[in-house]
């Protein structure tokens, strides 16, 4: 298989790099989505070699993780002072 690169000019697709192909030969073009395009072809691929059933309704959470100070002892050290 051969990835090749293009732009929609919106009336054809304009290849980003030179290829030489036969005249009439089958291409298959993927639309993808700039802002998730690399988890689409990942679940794609998954689906393709029969990994997965369906892709994932929902989109994982990607919220940065901002820890909680807490006053006093370390929660781990209060956790094994209450499994004893």
């Amino acid at each position: 298989m051969l990835r090749i690169k293009g732009i929609y000019d919106g009336q054809k697709v304009v290849l980003t790099e030179p290829v030489t192909l036969p005249s009439n030969t089958a291409v298959e073009v993927i639309i993808t989505d700039p802002e998730n395009s690399a988890e689409q072809l990942y679940h794609q691929r998954l689906l393709k070699l029969g990994l997965i059933k369906e892709r994932p309704a929902a989109p994982v959470d990607t919220t940065p993780y901002t820890p909680v100070e807490v006053s006093g002892s370390p929660l781990s050290q209060t956790i094994i002072e209450e499994r004893r």
